[in-house]
């Protein structure tokens, strides 16, 4: 099997899934359906810096593109690693590709510096020894010990879940019903952005993440680490560049053809211009750490989201009225 190698954990994890079932769909379309796009902006007290989110909460990409492409999802969570290695062993005896959830900082090809329990990956065979894995763009393939696969899907902290996997059932799947699909995901995605539940989401979140990030040099014990971290997170963290909206834009451009909605296209364009202002965002706080520097950016990138929040929220205005 040709594996698939993409640029986002969560929908490349899916499209392998899905290819094992002999559906192959671009990761682009994948990444729409689940309703990818998104906004946050959080920092707790628990927490030592401030988070950016691009995209829609975990598993919701999973669960909202194969409810859109009408094939089964079966998901299993436990605490108990035997039960979790026994269950992904049966099932990797089945044929299936299994979705895992786990943090990467454990398994043995890794070299993280960090820990996050929200990455995705397919399991896709074994040996006695080691697990077969297919990761993202510039990992591909990989193999990892057991033990280190077991620790890594039981990690804890923010966004972890109990050694949670996806797997596929039967299914019916017709592509003729991937041009209504694609319309239905684009409405839903829109009316989440432009009505969020919170303050800190959707196109709301922006104005909060500008007045705030204005007063983190004086409000963070490490300012600069924060401020390379954000610049991670919204390039190279699997975004796909420029913070997801080349993926959403991509996606746009695969459902204008296959819905025959020029307007789509058109949109599409709109997102590949605010993905390179997102890129510049990253580029102003990358590298930063001479406090005056830090300060003059810190005023630059809020200024850049207070214009991207009005952005965003126009062309997902534009999306929401398209029938």
């Amino acid at each position: 099997m040709n594996w698939k190698s993409g640029e986002h954990c969560e929908s490349s994890t899916l499209a392998n899934m899905l290819l094992n079932r002999g559906i192959d769909l671009s990761e682009p379309l994948i990444f729409g359906l689940g309703r990818g796009i998104s906004f946050l902006y959080w920092h707790s007290k628990q927490m030592p810096a401030p988070f950016l989110g691009g995209r829609v909460k975990p598993d919701h990409l999973i669960r909202n593109a194969t409810a859109a492409l009408g094939v089964e999802l079966f998901e299993s969570e436990t605490t108990s690693q035997a039960k979790a290695e026994r269950e992904l062993l049966a099932a990797l005896d089945a044929g299936e590709v299994v979705g895992l959830k786990l943090d990467r900082f454990h398994l043995d090809y890794a070299h993280d510096s960090f820990h996050f329990a929200a990455h995705y990956l397919a399991c896709v065979g074994y040996t006695p020894e080691t697990y077969t894995v297919v990761e993202t763009a510039g990992l591909g393939v990989q193999s990892t010990s057991r033990a280190g696969l077991a620790q890594a899907r039981a990690a804890k902290g923010p966004m972890s879940s109990r050694s949670l996997s996806f797997r596929l059932g039967t299914s019916d799947f017709d592509p003729r019903a991937l041009a209504g699909a694609c319309r239905e995901a684009i409405a839903a995605t829109a009316d989440d952005f432009l009505n969020p539940p919170i303050t800190n989401m959707g196109h709301k979140g922006f104005q909060k993440a500008a007045k705030a990030m204005r007063g983190w040099c004086d409000a963070l014990d490490e300012p600069a680490a924060a401020f390379g971290f954000l610049a991670h997170s919204i390039e190279d963290g699997g975004t796909g560049g420029g913070f997801f909206r080349t993926l959403w834009a991509d996606f746009l451009d695969e459902a204008a053809e296959l819905t025959g909605e020029p307007a789509y296209a058109s949109v599409a364009g709109t997102y590949r211009e605010l993905s390179t202002r997102w890129t510049r965002i990253a580029h102003l706080l990358r590298d930063e750490s001479e406090p005056a520097a830090m300060r003059k950016a810190a005023e630059e990138v809020a200024v850049v989201l207070e214009d991207l929040g009005q952005a965003e929220r126009d062309a997902m205005s534009k999306l929401a009225v398209m029938p």
